[in-house]
Order: structure tokens, then sequence, then C-alpha cells
């Protein structure tokens, strides 16, 4: 008797082992890694932000989550400018929905290499997202961009702006926000996977209350969103010059923290 017989399933829903090493080998072949240029940071994550991987990253204000965002613009014109062999057309997707991008700040991270700030915006992507129902949206026109493409790094600063205000509108049900929130991360899911894409979203917090936490703050929406982010990454203060970068959540990494600063020249090594 075969083996789908004896478990009265259809003989389709077997994986053979040999389907199971293939199918890693492909994804190990084609996995891109994107560091952000910071030893200690890039170290937490293994070395850098991996393709077909989600990132959220926490953590309370002026922790440099949106200065992570624009240097990840530059890092990924760098990087996968010779990976991928882009050459004018866009590759870096840019989600905003609070306003804060700044393409002087682009500029900036750019010294002393200045000249090359037009073809690294020419590069980038930028939508701005005034509504959660207006998000959708772009996240299904961004399909039709990314078809073409075939591969880049989708950023989201933050993911969750539009859905903590929804949840404070009295004329919005909890029921209609949580529905157009679970859509988006859902939507952001299925795109990672299908077009290869390293995936950075940043998240708005709120005040964690248990006693006992190490965690202080922990990310709106968190119920939703911990079924879809299998890469947690929590920066927070120490003091006015030193920030920490800890990995509390991974599926491959344990846990680490490190210490790192923000500079003028982007998120660098504290070194001690």
């Amino acid at each position: 008797m075969c083996l789908h017989e004896i478990l009265e399933i259809k003989k389709s829903q077997i994986i053979n082992p040999s389907q199971i090493i293939s199918i890693s080998q492909d994804q190990q072949k084609n996995r891109i890694i994107l560091p952000l240029g910071s030893r200690n940071f890039d170290d937490v994550i293994g070395g850098g932000f991996c393709s077909k991987k989600k990132y959220l990253i926490f953590g309370s204000s002026k922790t440099g989550k949106t200065q992570l965002c624009h240097q990840l613009c530059v890092q990924a014109y760098k990087h996968l400018n010779k990976i991928l062999g882009f050459k004018n057309i866009k590759y870096i997707f840019y989600f905003d929905t609070e306003n804060t991008f700044r393409p002087e700040r682009i500029r900036e991270l750019l010294t002393p290499s200045e000249f090359e700030i037009h073809s690294v915006l020419e590069s980038i992507l930028v939508s701005k997202i005034m509504s959660n129902s207006a998000f959708l949206l772009a996240l299904k026109d961004f399909e039709n961009a990314i078809m073409k493409n075939r591969g880049g790094i989708l950023i989201i600063d933050t993911i969750n702006n539009h859905f903590r205000s929804d949840l404070g509108n009295r004329s919005i049900s909890f029921y209609k926000a949580k529905d157009a929130f679970f859509k988006i991360v859902k939507k952001i899911d299925e795109l990672t996977y299908k077009y290869n894409l390293i995936t950075i979203v940043t998240s708005q917090v709120a005040s964690n209350f248990s006693e006992k936490a190490i965690i202080r703050e922990l990310p709106v929406g968190n119920q939703f969103l911990n079924h879809f982010f299998s890469e947690y990454i929590y920066l927070s203060k120490k003091n006015r010059e030193m920030n920490y970068v800890q990995l509390v959540n991974s599926l491959n990494l344990s846990e680490r923290k490190l210490l790192y600063k923000i500079t003028s020249k982007g998120i660098q090594d504290y070194m001690i």
C-alpha cells in the first residue's frame, strides 16, 4: 500500500524530501543580502537584510527608524544595482505614511558622492499614503510595477500609522479598521515572497505596561503583525548618544543586542 493510501490523503499532498531540498537550494541561490553599513546592526540580523524576509523594526521616537529607511535607500542603490543589474528603472519602493521622506537626507548620506543623487532618486518610487484604503490600492498598483522589475526592496514607514488613527476614529468600527489593516499586512506578505523582495517595515509603538517586561514598547497592532513578520528588531535608547539594536524574534537567528549611534552620516557603530 502506498503512503498516500495509508494516510488517506491525495498523492499530490505528499512532498518528496528531494523536492524540499531542491526548493531550499533554489532559495539559497536566489537569496539577496542587503547590508545597512553598520557592522553591529548587520551582525545582529545575520549579515544584512535578506530577500523573502519581512523585517518589523519598532521602538520609541528618535531611535532612528526613519533614518534607517533613508540609509537603506542609499545602500540599496549601491548594492542591488550591481547584483540585480538594474539600470534606469525603479527598484526601491518607499511607502511613506507619515510624510517623512526627505530627498535632502538622501543627498546628505551620499556625501562625498553627491553627484549620484539624481541616479539614486531616479531608482526610488515614493508613494505618499494618506489612509489605509489608499494603502491597499497603492499595494495593488505596486504589484504592477514590480512585475516588470522582478525584485527590489520594499520600505514602509510606518505600517500602522493609519491603523492607529482608525482605532481612534469613532466613525470607524474596530472590525472595519482591523479588516483593512489585516488585508494590507497579508498583501505585503504575498508580494514579498512572490517577487523575492527585501521588505523592511517600521512600526509605531504603544507602551508595554508589564512590570517585568524587558521590551518596554510593543508594535501597535502586534496581534496581527506577529502572524506575518518573523523578524522583529527592537530599537531603544540607552542615553542621549547610545542606542541598542536588539533582535527579539527570528525564525533562524538567536537574540542579540548591540550598540549603535545616529549621526549625520547615518546609523553607525558606537565604539566604547
